[in-house]
């Protein structure tokens, strides 16, 4: 899958839907969905992360969550890659109330948790961004630890209770070998996909990232492998 600098960066609904660019989004997204057929799961969830910092990885998961809502399947893109927050800006959104507000309140009952949800320009696309809250790397960890699995499984139940499609969560997170988050954050979800650039991943980061992964206990269901 090619990918460009972060100045030509665009989106996969700037591309004519029969280009080679929304063409590979659309089979990667097929591919991740394929593994759903034999599950009689209809609420999937999944994590899209690099080994070390990817210039391109908000870009394309934004664009495999955009592949997936095209294909008619009801999609939360859900950034928890609470160090960096900035797949709101993909959208030319504000980084509303979102995952850091979510950890930091007491409780969130089902009918309160649509005001983390932003609607996007794509149908049946909504974003979860990294939220207002302001969050020292100790917090994070901690919050993180303490709670995601819960907000995960509630929003599992609240697009079962929503939605009679089959939908999915796709998670955005830092990359492997920066923090915990994402190897935490893939012990939680049903796939995990390992993007890695042949311009920037050494074959080291990639063996490392692998193996924090599979000490995780990760479901690593595939590698992206990504043009420089």
């Amino acid at each position: 899958m090619g990918t460009q600098d972060k100045e030509q960066v665009t989106l996969l609904t700037d591309y004519a839907a029969d280009s080679a660019y929304s063409k590979a989004y659309a089979a990667l997204s097929a591919n991740i969905r394929f593994n759903w057929d034999n599950t009689h799961t209809k609420q999937h969830t999944v994590l899209l992360t690099a080994p070390a910092y990817c210039r391109e990885q908000a870009t394309i998961v934004a664009n495999v969550a955009i592949a997936t809502a095209l294909s008619g399947t009801p999609t939360i893109l859900f950034d928890s890659d609470l160090r960096t927050s900035n797949l709101h800006h993909r959208f030319g959104a504000k980084n509303a109330s979102g995952l850091s507000n979510w950890l930091t309140e007491q409780a969130v009952h089902e009918e309160d948790i649509s005001q983390f949800l932003s609607k996007t320009f794509v149908p049946d696309l909504h974003l979860i961004s990294t939220g207002t809250s302001s969050l020292q790397s100790h917090e994070i960890n901690r919050l993180l630890s303490m709670k995601l699995q819960g907000i995960l499984v509630s929003l599992c139940q609240f697009l079962a209770d929503t939605e009679q499609r089959v939908s999915v969560i796709i998670c955005n997170s830092t990359p492997v070998l920066a923090s915990v988050d994402a190897s935490f954050i893939s012990s939680l979800v049903e796939q995990t996909f390992l993007l890695i650039s042949a311009g920037q991943t050494t074959r080291t980061q990639a063996k490392q990232a692998q193996e924090q992964l599979r000490l995780a206990h990760a479901k690593l269901a595939g590698i992206v492998m990504l043009d420089g």
